[in-house]
């Protein structure tokens, strides 16, 4: 029975061990190899994947002898083997889905050969354990042998002593089997021990598998018949009809057409006059940057149609209704045209202005995309103001406001079409004066993309009685290299420039007006070059020729050819850059402005450090700052063709930079951010005489040094933001100086400066001079614990600015000017979401530029000299043009504000200190938005 249940486990782990093996083969470090088995025998495949598996490793001498009886020892490694494997997850005990692991058939069998070997061993032990109760051990043998010998020698009696010989040969072959089974006992301990394990761990699998039946056959109960499956399965069916039905519904209303409504409706009363004085003021100087509206929040204009003048009554009213309709998902009946969206938006004009007439609805704008047999277009009208753009230099009016333009601008992606073009089409008509655009125009613009580079376009435009023109221009890209550019061909209409008019074809083609430029650029790793290459016709100002905006948004200005590269390399942090540019009038080779610089600096996060040189000649003299036409010149911060950033371009300088930007990832100190530049102009001129002439000057230097910073913290919910700015211009000796170019030209036509140094001939150049200006920003958040939730505001700016280089003023030669802001915010005051604000504001500037108004709102910036007025421009060689004005300024003022309803109310007072002459103006504006 024994060797039936080994045979029958081991056909089984045979075949699970091998469907293990396929799963996941376990292969041990090298199988022996079994000489004893033959190749065509039907058990070898069994016998080579036990062996593989570390359940059979043969005899020493690589023998299998398979027609010898297996004995029980063997059988128990055999089981102890499996065991351990069992343990360690090589074999499980339940059949994966794979067919992995040992069936219940084979655990079955596995118990079998386990609970019979166990009987075997059982029943040794009962023979071991009756060998130990009648056993002896030798010594009693030996003992009683030497008995023996003594009892034959005293009596002789050879019968008893060859029978107590006999009993003892048997004792010593019962001592003998009694060793060799103490032996077997001892050998098979450790089996015997496994064997009980694994018979506890099937019994348990045998428990859990009766008590899933058990809990199967429990529930049984509760199974459905086939007929309650087949009955539900149809009402699923059923249901699921339905969900695919109200889906499709939902998918169907989800592509309908769909509209909606909204707008907005604001208006705006109020007055803003001088009630005492009779001098107009921009009240802008004192409310800017405190959130209260009473002017047009500029401060450079003393009598725009938003500040002090005097109106009609004193008064002004705005008010407008604009609303539209949005719609999405039309299309047409045979599906060839679908609108993904649309809308369309009016106006109401005159709506509170009785004198302007009737009440009329007007179309604002309109606009829609979607396809057109599957090409993607999009069309807008704009009443006032369309944009559009066919290139640099033609039909370029996006983001001018100059004059109102009112059109349709339409595109449309060909891909039906050879090459598949982008089609624009733009038609309308300008309010512009010629010989800018005006009256009808319409144009119409092909951009393809025929090898997957870039787009290259043709363009056609015209201004009916103006110009036409026609352009090429192109945007590719191949590999690191790209190029953009546009050459532009503009005829003015005029009989002698048109065949149907009396001309010829080579006259319009000679008269014509054009522009061209080409910019090429690559990037090899940290290495960047570029160049470029333009000619632009003095027609091209102002957007004439190109029948564009006034804005200039070319990259080149009219009047002029020239060319220019760069180069910037970055190793580490290390960082090089280089500049050239050459350039001339359009209509001559006079003269010649030749700019060149280079740059080379560290940069350590955010910390940056270079050195610089930059060269400037006009006709081969040296020009302190290239101010000509085109000029690139930009103070500090300059990038040639946004490759080389090297500081000071278009200028004679050198020296250098370093920069901390406070708002980057990597700043040294966060918030922080500095500026320290140092230029040294050379090659300038200065006056040696005491009566003017055009030759009595000799060489001359000046030196420009800015040091400039902000700060940002807030602590204890307190926000603080202090500045601070020095700029010195120094001379040698307080010289006034002036561009070498400048030589020969005369007094009248140079720059004046109201700085005289003694010893120096007044009116022409520029002498030293300094500002220092500093000041703070102050606000805070609403203190919610506190009642009416306050906040407050307060700014403050002062600059100092005089001849020579002491910062302490000088009296009348010293330029200064003092801002001072408070203000005080109830955020919640007596109803929700009403906030009130009260205000004071103080101005008072001596040697500005205007008593009336100011050249910029530069109160709290850094890289300029001036608050309002006086010293601040870009080329420090103009910077010391302070101004003659003297006057001071304040007023009080005040706003509520609730959920889009605000008032505005002010009272302001100027006074020109020259003149002694006040005026006071008063103001209050009331708006409210309401969108829908």
């Amino acid at each position: 029975m024994m060797k039936k249940s080994l045979l029958v486990l081991t056909a089984a782990l045979s075949f699970g061990f091998a469907a293990a093996q396929d799963t996941a083969p376990a292969a041990p470090a090298q199988a022996p190899t079994l000489t004893d088995v033959p190749a065509g025998h039907w058990a070898k495949d069994a016998i080579d994947r036990l062996v593989e598996r570390g359940i059979i490793l043969g005899y020493p001498d690589g023998t299998f002898r398979g027609t010898q009886n297996l004995t029980r020892y063997e059988a128990a490694v055999i089981i102890a083997r499996v065991l351990d494997q069992i343990r360690t997850g090589e074999v499980t005990t339940t059949t994966t889905t794979d067919g992995s692991g040992l069936t219940p058939e084979d655990v079955t069998a596995l118990q079998n050969a386990i609970q019979e070997l166990a009987a075997d061993l059982t029943a040794l032990g009962v023979r071991v354990s009756d060998l130990e109760e009648n056993a002896v051990n030798r010594d009693d043998f030996t003992r009683l042998e030497a008995r023996v010998e003594e009892l034959a020698g005293a009596t002789g009696d050879e019968t008893a002593i060859t029978g107590i010989q006999t009993q003892i040969d048997e004792l010593t072959a019962r001592a003998d089997e009694y060793d060799t089974l103490r032996a077997d006992v001892d050998d098979n301990a450790s089996s015997i021990a496994a064997l009980n394990d694994l018979t506890v761990l099937l019994n348990q699998d045998i428990l859990n598998l009766q008590d899933r039946v058990s809990a199967a056959e429990a529930a049984q109960a509760d199974f459905v018949t086939r007929t309650d499956f087949d009955n539900l399965s149809g009402r699923v069916t059923a249901v699921d009809n339905r969900v695919t039905g109200v889906a499709g519904r939902v998918t169907t209303l989800e592509n309908a057409p769909k509209f909606s409504v909204g707008g907005t409706v604001s208006a705006t009363y109020g007055r803003l006059a001088v009630i005492n004085g009779g001098v107009n003021f921009d009240v802008d100087r004192l409310v800017n940057g405190t959130g209260i509206s009473l002017g047009d929040a500029d401060v450079t204009t003393a009598t725009d149609t938003d500040d002090t003048v005097a109106r009609t009554n004193g008064a002004y009213t705005t008010a407008s209704v604009i609303f539209g309709v949005k719609a999405s998902n039309l299309t047409t009946a045979n599906g060839t045209i679908v609108v993904n969206n649309a809308a369309i938006n009016f106006g109401v004009n005159n709506a509170a202005n009785i004198a302007g007439g009737d009440v009329l609805v007007k179309l604002n704008d309109a606009s829609a995309n979607g396809t057109i047999s599957g090409q993607k277009f999009d069309v807008t009208y704009k009443a006032n103001y369309s944009n559009f753009k066919f290139n640099d230099y033609l039909f370029s009016s996006s983001g001018d406001g100059d004059f109102k333009r009112r059109g349709i601008v339409a595109n449309i992606e060909a891909t039906q079409l050879p090459f598949a073009p982008k089609i624009t089409v733009v038609t309308g008509t300008s309010a512009g004066v010629a010989p800018r655009l005006s009256g009808n125009y319409y144009g119409i613009r092909a951009a393809v993309n025929p090898v997957g580079l870039g787009t290259v376009a043709l363009s056609f435009a015209q201004n009916d009685a103006n110009r036409s023109a026609f352009s090429v221009d192109y945007d590719v890209k191949a590999g690191p290299v790209s190029l953009v550019g546009a050459w532009v061909n503009s005829f003015p209409s005029v009989p002698a420039n048109f065949v149907a008019g009396g001309g010829t074809f080579q006259n319009a083609w000679n008269s014509r007006d054009q522009a061209f430029y080409t910019d090429a650029k690559a990037g090899f790793g940290g290495v960047s070059v570029a160049a470029n290459y333009r000619a632009i016709d003095p027609q091209f100002a102002d957007g004439v020729a190109g029948m564009s905006g006034t804005t200039d948004l070319a990259p080149y200005g009219a009047n002029q050819v020239g060319f220019g590269g760069a180069a910037a390399a970055n190793i580490g942090i290390i960082a090089v850059s280089a500049y050239g540019d050459s350039r001339t009038p359009y209509a001559g080779n006079t003269p010649r402005i030749n700019n060149f610089g280079v740059a080379a600096g560290v940069k350590f996060g955010a910390l940056s450090a270079k050195g610089f040189y930059n060269n400037s000649t006009s006709a081969g003299k040296s020009v302190g700052v290239d101010t000509a036409d085109n000029s690139k010149f930009d103070g500090v911060n300059t990038t040639y063709m946004g490759t080389a950033a090297v500081p000071y371009q278009f200028s004679s300088t050198v020296g250098g930079v370093l920069t901390h930007d406070g708002s980057a990832a990597t700043a040294l100190i966060p918030n922080l951010s500095f500026t320290v530049a140092d230029a040294y102009f050379y090659n300038l001129r200065r006056n040696n005489a005491t009566t003017p002439a055009t030759n009595d000057t000799s060489a001359a230097t000046a030196n420009d040094l800015q040091v400039y910073g902000s700060y940002t913290a807030t602590l204890g919910g307190v926000k603080i933001a202090p500045f601070a700015r020095y700029h010195l211009f120094s001379t040698a000796g307080g010289a006034l100086v002036f561009d070498e170019a400048n030589v020969g030209t005369p007094v009248a036509a140079v720059p004046p400066s109201t700085v005289t140094p003694p010893n120096t001939y007044a009116g022409v150049g520029t002498g030293t001079y300094n500002n220092i200006k500093y000041g703070v920003q102050i606000s805070t958040q609403p203190f919610t614990g506190v009642p009416l939730q306050p906040s407050i505001f307060a700014n403050f700016s002062n600059r100092i600015g005089n001849p020579g280089t002491s910062v302490a003023t000088r009296g009348t030669a010293s330029s200064t000017e003092l801002l001072g802001q408070a203000g005080l915010t109830f955020n919640q005051f007596l109803a929700p979401n009403l906030k009130a604000t009260v205000g004071y504001s103080y101005y008072q500037g001596f040697k500005v530029s205007s008593a009336v108004a100011g050249l910029g709102a530069d109160a709290y910036s850094t890289t300029i000299d001036r608050v309002y007025g006086g010293a601040g421009a870009t080329n420090p060689l103009a910077g010391a043009n302070f101004g003659t004005a003297n006057v001071k300024a304040q007023g009080v003022f005040g706003q509520l504000d609730w959920n889009g309803l605000a008032a505005n109310y002010g009272v302001f007072r100027n006074t020109d200190l020259n003149t002694n002459t006040t005026s006071v103006a008063q103001g209050f504006k009331v708006s409210y938005k309401f969108t829908f």
